[in-house]
């Protein structure tokens, strides 16, 4: 018989549910190096990584947090090859494929960030027939950002104002609905990455305020045990939004 995730991690029991973060961003970084190191294909240290986060993702659905995001592929990221490019998108979309059953057997919602034009058309597909088939789910949220970034996000909304009708008042109400996420998502509580860089990236309003937590190992190197102790950090934390 499995164990459950507070069995394994007795420490857990121990958080008040208030002292979980409400929503958890990962940059699962450190995938090419991976491969580069191992001396495989980049898309090896993808497929390695996404192994990782998929067991996460499966115990962090036990925990009290309301939203996962994961960064998969940024506004930047197209600079990358032709050939790890389509990987990624394959992956993208085998991954939500294995993912849908388990957001309507939770009552989970899943809602992707960023720009839809550019990916491909058979993962657009996919990720608008698993947002419309969980789109009534409220128990939690499973996020995806695929070709996401904070500048063009900004962008974007810019000319969403623009387009406006003249008589509506911009409020930060009305921002928030334009946004990626529709004002559903706010930023992240805590954001956690791979490969010990200390960065957001290009995160922009998702990373408002936001607690940050960097795990010293390259994604495929990463294992549960890592991302529940940035939980354990995180509870141990007193945020203070501009306060002394």
């Amino acid at each position: 018989m499995k164990t459950s995730i507070f069995e394994r991690f007795p420490q857990l029991k121990e958080i008040p549910s208030e002292k979980f973060p409400k929503h958890v961003l990962i940059i699962p970084d450190g995938n090419g190096r991976w491969a580069q190191i191992n001396g495989t294909p980049t898309i090896i240290g993808h497929a390695k990584g996404y192994l990782v986060l998929k067991e996460v993702m499966e115990n962090l659905q036990y925990m009290p947090i309301k939203i996962v995001t994961i960064w998969g592929f940024a506004t930047d990221n197209w600079k990358r090859s032709k050939e790890e490019i389509g990987g990624l998108m394959k992956l993208f979309e085998k991954g939500l494929k294995e993912l849908l059953p388990k957001l309507l057997k939770t009552n989970s919602r899943f809602i992707h960030l960023g720009r839809k034009d550019r990916i491909p058309e058979f993962l657009k597909e996919t990720i608008e027939r698993t947002e419309k088939l969980t789109q009534e789910n409220d128990d939690k949220i499973s996020c995806l950002a695929i070709d996401f970034g904070g500048q063009d996000q900004e962008l974007r909304m810019m000319q969403e104002v623009h387009n406006l009708p003249k008589n509506i008042e911009v409020t930060l109400k009305v921002t928030e609905k334009i946004r990626d996420g529709k004002g559903i998502i706010p930023p992240a509580d805590l954001i956690i990455r791979t490969s010990g860089e200390q960065r957001t990236s290009d995160l922009g309003w998702l990373a408002a305020n936001s607690e940050f937590y960097s795990i010293k190992k390259l994604l495929p190197d990463a294992s549960t045990n890592d991302f529940i102790e940035a939980l354990i950090d995180y509870s141990k934390r007193e945020r203070r939004f501009g306060g002394r």
